[in-house]
């Protein structure tokens, strides 16, 4: 008799870590390899004897490491998104990749530096490998992130499935317009707004990032000032697509509610919704997902409302925390081949 072992990524949904919160445990295996030794740029070796090498990873390399971290930890990023960084003026995008003997890429991490500030990210790893390289997060103080409280946030991931409340987020009072639709003045004024919100000046970033296809980003005015902004995208995973939403900005409850109303009225078409014809691509049988800071108590409430009576919304095992600095680090970075 055979059988059919399930499939490991099955078995490790199911799997409760010691530490709630915290990823589970990973098993250390010893092989007989040289350890911490090398360097990464020729060909390395882990603190547990696993073989790798860094290089500049290309776009396929890019894609890859996409569709593992969707696979292995849900993680929501889009196969588009390193080519629109690297077109962006004025900015300078650099992506890294290790990889073992047979070529397969272990992690990845992207600094890309824009006017005075500069963002690390896609810092990811593959779940085998995780308890034998060095975490960043602990190693942030070498690069002058010596951050206090204020200066750092901690992140959840909500998901809800099958939202039934969408329609109660309307808001017709409030005046609404699609990125696309901006007049010049309209542009000016969101892009002085988002420097206002964040303190960065990201004017060029932003443009080029909300002008990609699978985006819906909207803007809230009143009397010609920019009140909010909220977008919506598709991101990889499966055949119907997870919704992730975010940024939203808004000065208050109303227009938020309004905002993530007209980011993700693209997928409302009752009218077009068939007993023997269903639209498995409406809203209220998608999952939509949204990365909240745990201090924002009025985007639960929010959330709430559009999961509605039948919805469900949960919270993602793994968090997100961002660190930064309010100045230009004490560091220096020597990247070889930059």
């Amino acid at each position: 008799m055979i059988m059919k072992l399930e499939l490991f990524k099955e078995v490790l949904k199911r799997q409760i870590p010691i530490d709630i919160g915290k990823p589970i445990s990973m098993i250390t295996y010893q092989l007989d390899h040289p350890k911490n030794c090398g360097d990464p740029w020729i060909g390395a070796y882990s603190k547990h004897g696993f073989w790798y090498k860094f290089s500049f990873g290309t776009n396929n390399d890019y894609e890859k490491i996409v569709a593992r971290a969707y696979d292995s930890d849900s993680y929501k990023m889009d196969y588009n998104s390193l080519k629109i960084w690297k077109t962006i003026p004025n900015c300078d995008c650099r992506f890294i990749v290790a990889k073992n003997q047979s070529d397969e890429p272990l992690g990845s991490i992207i600094i890309t530096y824009c006017n005075d500030f500069a963002v690390i990210g896609v810092y990811y790893v593959i779940e085998e490998y995780r308890h034998s390289v060095s975490h960043l997060a602990n190693k942030c103080h070498r690069f002058g992130l010596m951050t206090t409280f204020s200066q750092q946030w901690k992140f959840a991931t909500y998901e809800i499935s099958n939202p039934s409340a969408f329609s109660t987020l309307q808001n017709e009072k409030i005046t609404i317009i699609r990125f696309n639709n901006l007049s010049e003045v309209e542009l000016i004024a969101l892009l002085k707004y988002d420097n206002n919100v964040t303190h960065l000046k990201r004017d060029n970033w932003l443009k080029e990032w909300f002008k990609q296809e699978n985006f819906n980003t909207y803007v809230a005015f009143k009397e010609n000032e920019v009140i909010g902004y909220g977008c919506s995208r598709e991101t990889a995973g499966g055949y119907v697509l997870p919704i992730l939403i975010g940024p939203l900005y808004a000065d208050n409850f109303e227009i938020a509610s309004a905002l993530l109303y007209a980011t993700l009225k693209k997928y409302y078409n009752p009218d077009d919704d068939y007993d023997w014809d269903p639209d498995i691509f409406a809203i209220y049988r998608r999952n939509v997902y949204f990365i909240v800071p745990n201090e924002n108590t009025q985007m639960i409430t929010l959330m709430e409302k559009l999961k509605g009576e039948t919805g469900t919304l949960k919270k993602e095992r793994l968090f997100y925390i961002t660190q930064t600095t309010n100045k230009p680090p004490n560091a220096f970075i020597n990247l070889r081949n930059f």
